[in-house]
This record gives C-alpha cells, sequence and structure tokens, in this order.
C-alpha cells in the first residue's frame, strides 16, 4: 500500500514537472516567433488552429504590437469563416483597444462589411441593417480618403435600399389588413429618402390610410408633398 501511494505520487511530481517543462519551452518563445507560426497558420487557411494562437499571443503580451497584429487577423480568420458575429466583436474590440491603430481604416472597414453579411440572416426586424448603415455611414465621415470610400457610399446605398423596401413590404402587409395606424408608422420611415422608388409609393400608400381613417387633412397634406414631388422631378427632367 505504501509503495503504490509512493509511485502515485511520483507519477504525479513527473507528469507536473513534464508540464511545466512544456509552458516553459513555450514561453521562451518570443512574441514575434508565436505571431510567424500564427501567421503560417493563417495562410493555410487553418482559421480556427489561427485564432488559438493569435488569442494565445494577446494573453501573453496584452497591448503590444503582435497582438494588435493577431486582432486584426482573428476578426479577418472569422470572417473567412463566415463567422460574421465574431467578426464584428474582434473589430469592436481592436477599436477600444487601439484607438490609434494603424489599421484602423481597415479595421472600420472590416466592421462595417461583418454587419452587412448578416443583414438577410435576420429574418425579422432590421436592427442589423440600421447597424450596419449606421457603421457605413460613420466610416464615409470618418475617412474620406480611404481606397474603399466608394465602396462604403455604396454600401450606404444598398443597405437604405434594403431597409426602404423591407419597411415598404411591412406597411403594404399592413394596409391590406386595415392596421392603418401601424401601415403609417412604416410608411413615415420611408418618406425622409426622396431619392428613392419607394418615396412616392409610400406617399400614395399615406393618403389612403389617412383617408381611409377619416383624417382628410392630414390626407390632404401629403397630396400636397406629392404634387411637389413630382414637380421637382419633372424640372430635373
Amino acid at each position: 500500500m505504501y509503495k503504490a501511494l509512493i509511485t502515485c505520487f511520483i507519477f504525479l511530481i513527473c507528469s507536473f514537472t513534464r508540464s511545466y517543462a512544456s509552458d516553459d519551452v513555450h514561453l521562451e518563445k518570443s512574441e514575434t516567433e508565436l505571431y510567424e507560426e500564427a501567421v503560417e497558420l493563417f495562410d493555410q487557411k487553418k482559421y480556427k488552429q489561427a485564432i488559438r494562437a493569435f488569442r494565445k499571443i494577446e494573453d501573453l503580451y496584452p497591448f503590444s504590437y503582435w497582438a494588435m497584429k493577431a486582432k486584426l487577423l482573428s476578426g479577418i480568420s472569422h470572417y473567412n469563416m463566415d463567422d460574421y458575429s465574431s467578426a464584428a466583436s474582434d473589430m469592436d474590440d481592436y477599436i477600444y483597444i487601439y484607438p490609434n491603430g494603424e489599421d484602423l481604416p481597415y479595421v472600420y472597414y472590416l466592421r462595417v462589411l461583418s454587419y452587412y453579411m448578416q443583414i438577410n440572416r435576420v429574418q425579422l426586424g432590421q436592427q442589423t441593417a440600421y447597424k450596419a448603415l449606421e457603421l457605413a455611414a460613420e466610416y464615409v465621415n470618418l475617412f474620406s480618403g480611404s481606397e474603399y470610400i466608394e465602396e462604403m457610399k455604396e454600401k450606404v446605398r444598398l443597405i437604405t435600399e434594403h431597409i426602404l423596401k423591407k419597411e415598404y413590404s411591412i406597411g403594404k402587409f399592413y394596409f391590406r389588413r386595415g392596421e392603418y395606424l401601424a401601415a403609417i408608422k412604416r410608411f413615415q420611415n420611408i418618406i425622409s429618402n426622396k431619392d428613392y422608388s419607394y418615396f412616392p409609393r409610400s406617399i400614395n400608400y399615406l393618403i389612403a390610410a389617412y383617408s381611409a381613417l377619416g383624417l382628410d387633412l392630414e390626407a390632404g397634406q401629403y397630396e400636397s408633398l406629392l404634387a411637389e414631388n413630382l414637380r421637382g422631378n419633372a424640372v430635373e427632367q
């Protein structure tokens, strides 16, 4: 019995020693070496392994230059894996931790793309679309000289079109059900965007909805707005 206990104790000591030695060998690697190994995994498209390696750098060398680079490549890895939520989270972390980071224009760009790619995954509500629009507009304001500026302007247009299309569809649904107040709310969300095709169509629905509620004064105001818009379009042509 005593010999068995001694043997067990020696085994545990050996196991601990091997584990400690292994950790010690790992710690002997420089930050640059760890980063190069992580980048090699990234280049081989072994993204899950790369993410673990990048996180190890962040844990061992927080707030360092290579930790900053590791955070960016973790986000890109998540994006390449179609894990857009995690990619957006990584970019949020980068912006918070490294507000003066050298890759900020690209980080903001990738954050917009990460939200943009999630828009069509959301079946109900438009929170993600509105967030993507907010971030894209922010990008245009912050980085007017960026190489991605034209793409971001196009993203603003596409996201706005998506939001208006969804609002218009929901508004029509409520209108056909006779839920005019709910329909009015949706169509009013649209009419601040006069440059889109949904503007005159939404005005027509607002006129019809207010008329159905017996609110002729409000209906008349939207008739005037529609006539003004038609005159404006005629002048432009």
